[in-house]
């Protein structure tokens, strides 16, 4: 409030001696503007910027530099406000006339390069980002000297973005250099040199490197006890950050002495309710409940739900109601955690929100903290409904477990930021996404003012962001509803409307075709769930007593004992091998375990439904589920398949597609095939399917480019894709499909370029050569991103393999299964081509006719 007085005071007087049109009067808009920008009143920053820009304009022309500083001022407010369009518009537009006025290399330059570096981040553009940074790098380095103490800010944000990405070898060089540079010029202990020893202690940490990160955690405590004392507040934060090592290294006792000694600084600093003070109670409490403490982590989870629950702060909010609700289920108070197990995956769901903030994107982003509310949600859901089957807390789970799937999908489609390929859609879609942009920033903005000492929940600042917030959360959320009622195929474009409302389950029960049975499979962590829907609105909830690791055991198993026919041809028939004796015998013992779990429940439905909808989840997608065995009257054993014609869904809003009617026959198809020469049967394969599928057109070797298949996959209803898909398990929004081409970029047809297709009505996409992982963070979140991008392009269903065969068998089995299409639905046609080639002796192992699923539309 001083500093704004005395600018307003200044400019009083600049105006009545000067003019209200004096450059002079433009500087101390500036001012005043950063002062009402931090003080949480953008539009008033925004007016006086506005004016400084046209008093500059008209007194130095708009090509002058300081009128390069105020677009620069209006860019940040813009991006800070949310608007990224507007941000990216002023900084443009700066840096042109910055470039031109200054030259390329001027420091002004590299200062507002850093600033759209932040913003390129923001807006996913990664690469575009690390060149931003880059460059700023190298014109401080010409302009400062490579050891100048100004290049520090700009290498922290490079080492960020490179962390960020995966990238922590250059993380690590980055943020390295910038430690030297700080202990040159600042010495060994100034506190600026533990900043950025906390940094590169997050890296080591990341990449396990766990004796080299305690070595600089504990060598930036010394620091900060020597420059602070020992009960500062950035003590606690290196307390906690050593206890959190502590933890994840199984030093409980040593952990829990910290996380204490951190708890007591922040209460001591800090009023009891400041939101440092429920994190501290939360890192406390969770470790004596992970070390079954209940007693001790009940009173403090207690004390800091209050706290939370004020604050809303998300990403500790779901972490404190979560925990406690843990604890009550722990201590049998299934009643008390329920409503708290709610509250945490509500949170969980804002908390997806804010995939523009680079570090809640990063919490948001370590999945297997993020899904655990709506696993623990699920598991209680079903144990209560073994106690009281009439409340609907079945229905309740299988929705739950939807939005989890759609929420995995829609973030990893909005990683990509995929383009929506209807004009009047996108138009629509920028509009609400600006909106959500600006709540996401008030959002963020209220939460680092309450994590301040000087953010009480009374303050000006804190009432104002508040109001400000839930004006414009209510507008954007009237907004996207209405996007979505208009065009629900872009729903991955939000990634908060994930929720799916249990009702849509007897709509999906009432939408299967006669003879149709659709089941999905929860593995919890000591029971495996299965849902059957049949036609007519019937549901039911089974189990089997397994624990997860184990059933997720038998699957690795079978994926182990399966592959081995990578190496060495196989039979499926004793023949009195040692490979079938060896390999083939423990794949059938395993066929029958996981047979036993997944089927025999389900074994008076198979017998009167012989089209199955199959739901898995995690890793039971890649299970070939149509590949297990059942046994028959007569003591033998058959194939799923040889009997039932099977689809696999990976969301339910693609089972809204499913309808009784077949797909149109001999549509035109786009076949790319053997882009990089290595499959060579891959191009026999489109010939052949030319010759089946009338209209049909073939991409092959150096003519299947990205920039070929581009323009014409709009024109088609049907593509087939012959080339090496892979999917990239850590990050599912990075997968990608192999092209012809000169470099990398044009070679990547990316998961964004998929999404961003405009294919035919009730179209399908086939990828007859996927490489697939089992090593995945979230376990099938590549392959059902996958689908989810050709879905939303306007593919009714996609064939996808789960693991990779010789493209000469893989060429028989496709051409079989295109040949079926002309007489058959698309589950009953790849029903055909698995018996096409299992029917073949030297081909009857699952290996060879397994690979392919239908996810999708029938």
């Amino acid at each position: 409030a001083g500093a704004r007085a005395r600018y307003e005071r200044a400019l009083q007087i600049q105006e009545r001696r000067l003019g209200p049109s004096h450059p002079a009067v433009a500087q101390t808009l500036l001012h005043l503007a950063a002062t009402d920008r931090i003080a949480g009143d953008p539009a008033a920053a925004r007016r006086l910027l506005e004016r400084a820009l046209a008093i500059r304009e008209q007194a130095l022309g708009t090509a002058h530099p300081g009128v390069a500083g105020v677009l620069h001022a209006l860019g940040f407010l813009d991006y800070m406000s949310g608007d990224y369009p507007g941000a990216r518009r002023h900084y443009d537009r700066a840096l042109a006339i910055r470039e031109a006025a200054q030259g390329p290399e001027h420091r002004d330059v590299a200062v507002l390069l850093t600033d759209m570096g932040l913003l390129l981040s923001a807006t996913g553009d990664l690469s575009g980002a690390r060149r931003a940074y880059e460059r700023a790098v190298r014109i401080s380095e010409r302009a400062l000297g490579p050891d100048h103490i100004g290049l520090a800010p700009t290498l922290n944000s490079l080492g960020a973005l490179l962390r960020y990405t995966g990238d922590y070898a250059g993380a690590r060089a980055v943020i390295e250099r910038g430690l030297a540079i700080r202990e040159r010029v600042l010495g060994p202990d100034h506190p600026e040199v533990a900043r950025s020893l906390m940094d590169l202690g997050i890296v080591l940490q990341k990449t396990k490197a766990h004796d080299a990160a305690r070595a600089v955690y504990e060598r930036a405590l010394q620091i900060r006890e020597r420059a602070f004392g020992p009960n500062h507040l950035a003590v606690a934060g290196t307390l906690s950050s050593l206890a959190l090592l502590d933890r994840a290294t199984g030093l409980y006792p040593e952990a829990r002495q910290r996380y204490e000694r951190a708890l007591k600084i922040r209460e001591g600093a800090l009023p009891p309710d400041h939101v440092d003070v429920a994190w501290g109670l939360n890192n406390l409490a969770a470790l004596l409940r992970v070390v079954g403490d209940y007693d001790a982590a009940l009173p403090l989870y207690r004390r800091a739900l209050p706290i939370v629950r004020r604050v809303g702060l998300p990403d500790l909010t779901w972490r404190v109601t979560f925990g406690l609700a843990r604890t009550y289920e722990q201590k049998g108070r299934l009643d008390d955690a329920l409503p708290l197990y709610r509250e945490s995956v509500a949170t969980v769901e804002r908390l997806a929100t804010q995939v523009g903030d680079d570090s809640a994107r990063t919490q948001f982003l370590a999945t297997d903290n993020r899904l655990l509310p709506y696993d623990a949600l699920t598991r209680l859901l079903l144990e209560l409904h073994g106690r009281e089957a009439s409340q609907g807390y079945d229905r309740e789970a299988w929705a739950l477990l939807e939005a989890r799937k759609g929420r995995v999908v829609a973030d990893a489609l909005a990683s990509a930021r995929p383009a929506v390929a209807d004009p009047a859609a996108r138009q629509a879609a920028e509009q609400v996404q600006v909106k959500e942009r600006q709540t996401r920033s008030l959002e963020r903005a209220l939460r680092e003012e309450l994590e301040t000492t000087a953010g009480a929940p009374g303050s000006q600042r804190v009432q104002t962001l508040t109001t400000l917030l839930a004006q414009t959360k209510s507008e954007y959320l009237a907004q996207a509803q209405a996007f979505l009622a208009r065009y629900p195929q872009y729903k991955a474009q939000f990634v908060d409307q994930q929720t799916v409302d249990p009702k849509a389950l007897a709509k999906f029960a009432d939408r299967l075709p006669p003879g149709t049975l659709a089941i999905q499979y929860f593995p919890a962590p000591d029971t495996l769930y299965l849902f059957v829907v049949a036609p007519g609105g019937s549901f039911q909830v089974r189990s089997r007593a397994i624990a997860q690791d184990d059933l997720y055991g038998l699957v690795r198993e079978y994926r182990r004992l399966l592959n081995a026919a990578t190496t060495q041809h196989l039979p499926w028939v004793d023949d009195g091998s040692a490979g079938y004796r060896d390999k083939v015998l423990p794949l059938r013992e395993v066929s029958r375990k996981l047979s036993a779990l997944l089927l025999e429940p389900v074994a008076p439905e198979l017998a009167t439904h012989r089209n199955l909808v199959l739901i898995p989840n995690d890793l039971l997608l890649y299970l070939p589920i149509h590949a297990l065995t059942l046994a028959e009257r007569d003591g033998s054993t058959r194939f799923l398949a040889e009997t039932h014609a099977v689809s696999y869904v990976t969301q339910l809003e693609l089972v809204d597609l499913l309808t009784p009617s077949l797909p149109a026959a001999n549509v035109p198809l786009l076949a790319v095939a053997n882009p990089d020469g290595s499959l060579p049967a891959a191009s026999r394969e489109v010939r052949e399917l030319a010759r089946i599928r009338s209209g049909s057109t073939a991409l092959e070797g150096a003519q299947a480019t990205k920039e070929r298949f581009l323009s014409l996959a709009g024109k088609f209803p049907d593509v087939h894709l012959a080339t090496h898909g892979v999917l990239d398990a850590e990050r599912p929004e990075r997968s990608y499909l192999l092209m012809a081409g000169p470099d990398e970029e044009s070679q990547h047809l990316s998961i964004a370029e998929i999404a961003s297709l405009s294919l035919g009505r009730n179209g399908m996409a086939v990828l007859s050569a996927c490489e697939t992982a089992l090593g995945e963070q979230v376990p099938g979140a590549a392959l059902t991103t996958l689908a989810a991008a050709f879905s939303q392009a306007g593919a009714q269903s996609v064939v996808a393999s789960l693991w990779k065969v010789n493209d000469e068998t893989t060429r028989h089995f496709m051409v079989a299964f295109h040949r079926a299409l002309a007489t058959s639905g698309r589950a009953a046609a790849l029903q055909q081509a698995q018996l096409a080639v299992l029917r073949t002796q030297a081909t009857a192992h699952p290996f060879y006719w397994a690979p392919f699923i239908l996810i999708g539309g029938r």
